[in-house]
Parts: structure tokens; sequence; C-alpha cells
């Protein structure tokens, strides 16, 4: 989903909100609400960080697919990481460019 926010230079919105809303076809509660989160960081870059990792470890490790990352992250614990379910590694290797087909 795109967003438009032209500001001016004191950091106040120039131009009819619901305006650019319609153009984009987005409420202007969504759009308050990226504005809102915009610069917040991703909450699953920590363990994007030791997927990244693991992959890189051996040449190998680039055909391991949600089942094994899963295993591979739960046998080695990094330090500070929150191991998830399957599912969410896997969506993390799709957001990162891991994922196999």
């Amino acid at each position: 989903m795109k967003f438009i926010a032209i500001k001016t230079e004191d950091g106040t919105i120039k131009g009819e909100i619901s305006f650019y809303c319609r153009m984009l076809h987005v409420t202007r509660q969504g759009f308050y609400k990226y504005l809102a989160t915009k610069d917040r960081p991703w909450k699953y870059q920590p363990l994007a960080d030791a997927v990244l990792d693991i992959n890189a470890e051996d040449e190998c490790n680039d055909t391991y697919g949600r089942i094994r990352m899963y295993q591979a992250l739960k046998l080695r614990k990094p330090e500070g990481v929150a191991i998830p379910g399957e599912r969410t590694v896997y969506r993390v290797m799709e957001e990162i460019g891991l994922s196999l087909k």
C-alpha cells in the first residue's frame, strides 16, 4: 500500500489528506496508522539476522527450507532471539528472499 505525505519545512502536513487518500484508494485511518508506524523497526529483524547467519555458515545451507531452518534455529538458540513457529520462520525467509519454491 502506498501513501503520500507532503510536508512543509516545519513538519505540518500540506494539502487535503482526504483528497490524497481518495486518489490512492486508502482510508484516512490507514494513512494516519502508516504515519504513526512508518519509523518503527521490523520486529523480526533479530530473527532475520540469525537466519542469514545460519545461511552464510556453509554453502549447503542455502537449500534449507522452513523446517530445516526452524530446526537449526532451535539447535543454535541464538542469544536474544525468540524462536517463533515454523510459519513465522517461513514468512521471515520470504521477506529476506531465502525461500525455496
